[in-house]
């Protein structure tokens, strides 16, 4: 399928110039707009307007995701999918993995289907080129990033405050008198460390994925001096593996070791129940998709918003039956 990419790079020209040319923009010069639109016959490319596709009368958002769907993850999902529902929005689903080359070619693919709107539900932790935010605006297509910031640029987000969630996890334990901890996969690691050290406790921060690789981590977390007597996880499903690794090694949760998660996705049939940082999840996506649909029903190109919405939703702390006081024993096990 032709593309405003391939026309770019055939006339050498930028991708927004192309974009404006095609719509006929005063911008760009009455030869330049004849030479783009004559590649663009040879290509038999159509404009993305003209090519929209609906599903049951509504409109369609592009929303990626990273392809291995966390519990948070899944959770901002179905929150985006239920509000979607009252626009009568519909989502085409684009997964795809952490590699940012992989990332912009999924962006390019949703441009070119032509959909009216994208939602980047992504994890990627670097900042993405300006360009890939340009080249989204030049399709005329407005974008709300989720969860995690992906442009350093003004950009409608509704995305995790780490700072908050690490104020909460700081509180909570100092409150138990606990000085060492562990961090299982914490996005934006020096934001704990600094919120830890300002508090004058110790975070020893790991980046684990999977069964094994949180084993492993633990069994190292035993032979730590002062040995930590907390551990705070990204997720609550590792907080659960973390709890019965625990068990296997003979410590108790919460006497010996106190665990946090973070999602607040509840599972009646672990136990003792997961201390967790509910950061809103589904309200995020809920919220996103409302910020998507008022840009799209108002109709106002994407270029010229200049009030970007930045929400931050509110989080708390749900203390359960995996934290309590720190034990008064913390020699290293081996």
């Amino acid at each position: 399928m032709p593309s405003m990419r391939q026309i770019a790079r055939l006339a050498g020209i930028s991708l927004s110039t192309v974009f404006h040319a095609l719509h006929d923009h005063a911008e760009v010069s009455p030869q330049t707009r004849e030479r783009i639109k004559e590649i663009a016959r040879k290509l038999n490319y159509a404009l993305p307007e003209a090519r929209v596709p609906t599903f049951g009368g509504g409109r369609v958002i592009g929303y990626l995701i990273h392809e291995w769907f966390s519990d948070i993850a899944t959770d901002i999902l179905r929150g985006a999918a239920e509000e979607a529902s009252k626009y009568k929005i519909s989502i085409l689903l684009y997964q795809i993995g952490p590699d940012r080359q992989w990332i912009e070619e999924a962006i390019n693919n949703l441009l070119e289907v032509g959909i009216s709107g994208l939602m980047l539900a992504h994890s990627f932790q670097k900042p993405m080129p300006r360009r890939v935010l340009l080249a989204i605006r030049s399709h005329g297509i407005h974008v709300v990033q989720v969860m995690t910031r992906l442009f350093p640029e003004p950009v409608d987000s509704v995305c995790r405050d780490e700072r908050m969630y690490a104020r909460l996890a700081v509180e909570h334990l100092a409150a138990l008198g606990h000085r060492q901890v562990i961090g299982m996969k914490l996005a934006a690691p020096a934001v704990w460390e600094e919120e830890f050290r300002a508090r004058g406790m110790t975070i020893t921060l790991t980046n684990v994925n999977g069964a094994v690789e949180v084993r492993n981590a633990f069994q190292a977390l035993l032979r730590m001096s002062p040995r930590p007597t907390a551990a705070i996880t990204a997720m609550d499903i590792t907080a659960h593996v973390l709890q019965s690794i625990a068990r296997e090694h003979g410590l108790r949760v919460p006497d010996d070791l106190s665990i946090i998660g973070m999602g607040n996705i509840y599972r009646d049939y672990f136990y003792p129940d997961i201390t967790t940082i509910d950061i809103q999840s589904r309200e995020m996506g809920r919220t996103g998709i409302k910020l998507l649909a008022d840009r799209i029903t108002a109709g106002t190109p994407p270029h010229a918003i200049t009030d970007f919405k930045d929400i931050v939703l509110p989080a708390r702390i749900i203390p359960r039956a995996s934290t309590g006081p720190a034990p008064q024993s913390t020699a290293p096990i081996r």
